[in-house]
């Protein structure tokens, strides 16, 4: 092979093998984003103040403990049951047609000042039923998602079981998809 072809050959390997790599790795880092909240967008709010995205008002509304529903079902040692109400109030004509849509998901998490994690209870023994919502959805009476009327607020309850030691730190973190954004609410 001459040099110039051997030039031409190397290259188009300088292009070619980026490319390749871009293709095979972008899509797994957005489903990576989502899934770990690592490289996403943040939007923080203050102690007592509300985290604005997307048109939409976040709010950190209580942390409280909560006896156990049924005491004959005991929690782990040294745990507490934490309940956060978290509201979302859209600001936008888009903002409230997102509380409605099938696409996007939020995922809430609690977290404390040691970076600890948890995400919500799956038992759901541990407090009595409210008429808080449970997801960032808006449903109207036969379950069908409908939009959130811009400007009511729709309250979310969260159930956490998380150690005795973190329960006075407490935060929450709401990972919004698709576009990967975490919002950080401080108590």
């Amino acid at each position: 092979m001459s040099l110039r072809a051997n030039l031409l050959y190397g290259l188009g390997l300088l292009v070619l093998v980026p490319a390749v790599l871009a293709a095979t790795v972008l899509p797994w880092r957005e489903k990576y984003v989502a899934f770990s909240g690592e490289g996403a967008t943040e939007v923080a709010a203050a102690r007592g103040q509300a985290a604005r995205h997307a048109g939409v008002e976040w709010r950190l509304v209580e942390v409280e403990e909560s006896p156990p529903k049924d005491p004959s079902r005991p929690l782990p040692p040294r745990t507490k049951i934490a309940v956060m109400l978290i509201s979302a109030r859209p600001l936008t004509e888009a903002a409230s047609k997102w509380f409605g849509q099938k696409t996007g998901s939020c995922k809430f998490l609690a977290t404390d000042a040691a970076g600890r994690v948890w995400s919500p209870a799956t038992r759901s023994d541990l407090v009595e039923r409210s008429d808080y919502a449970m997801t960032c959805r808006a449903f109207d009476a036969d379950y069908n998602m409908v939009p959130l009327p811009v400007g009511r607020t729709l309250t979310i309850q969260v159930v956490y079981v998380v150690p005795a030691d973190a329960f006075p730190t407490l935060s929450s973190q709401i990972r919004l998809s698709p576009d990967p954004v975490t919002i950080r609410l401080a108590r």
